[in-house]
């Protein structure tokens, strides 16, 4: 058995009971205790289970919102990284979905050197960051400013959203699986999901430590997405 199919077994497990032992696991899955003790570290890492002596306890399911202030200290390279191969797809005249968050923002650096781009969001930081440059029409969604986030969320911003149709987007997400990607809120995860319904080409940018993990509100599948980025996509 592959490690990634040991991995999925045991994060299985852990959905239907509280917690795994070492001893247990190495049983059902025929594999040394030092295996299953360098997969249960992994997982660990991953912030998807929390070790124990003996075994491990599965963490709390859903993902909660972090602020922005806390995820700009996250990451910071592997961020850089993915927005750095994900700009290979933008081109002069187009018009872009950009999605809120702290590795979708890498992306605005890139932008400024095409032309007459179209960029629409709802991520205050990332409009205040495109008005600086005269080349790029930038339209920030409306509704009420979520604090934490400094994201515009709400059915005004959603009703809004509607009129436009984009080339690309580049989509964010709090949390993804092997099937599924994942948002804090309803409101959030309505405007991710209506960005990607009205894209040409969508496109999924994430670092590793999001996966696996659950968030209460699902926003699409990994297979709707035309290209995902990670930090360790090498390149385009």
């Amino acid at each position: 058995m592959f490690q990634e199919e040991r991995l999925r077994f045991i994060l299985e497990t852990l959905d239907e009971k509280e917690r795994v032992s070492v001893g247990e696991l190495s049983q059902k899955l025929d594999v040394s205790e030092v295996t299953i003790r360098k997969d249960l570290r992994e997982l660990e890492e991953k912030k998807a289970i929390k070790r124990t002596h003996g075994g491990a306890i599965g963490t709390k399911k859903n993902v909660e919102e972090i602020s922005t202030d806390s995820k700009k200290l996250m990451k910071t390279i592997e961020k850089e990284n993915i927005a750095r191969i994900a700009s290979g797809l933008i081109d002069d005249s187009m018009t872009i979905f950009l999605d809120a968050g702290t590795t979708t923002s890498k992306l605005v650096k890139y932008l400024k050197k095409f032309k007459d781009l179209t960029i629409i969001s709802y991520d205050l930081e990332i409009a205040l960051a495109l008005s600086k440059y005269p080349k790029i029409e930038t339209y920030i969604l409306g509704g009420y400013i979520e604090n934490m986030t400094r994201t515009a969320l709400s059915l005004d911003g959603y009703e809004n959203l509607s009129r436009f149709h984009a080339d690309i987007c580049f989509m964010g997400t709090d949390a993804y699986d092997d099937n599924f990607v994942y948002s804090t809120s309803e409101n959030k995860g309505r405007i991710k999901s209506k960005m990607i319904e009205n894209s040409t080409v969508s496109v999924l940018m994430t670092d590793t430590s999001k996966y696996p993990a659950k968030g209460l509100y699902s926003f699409g599948k990994i297979e709707d997405f035309d290209y995902f980025f990670t930090e360790e996509t090498k390149k385009l």
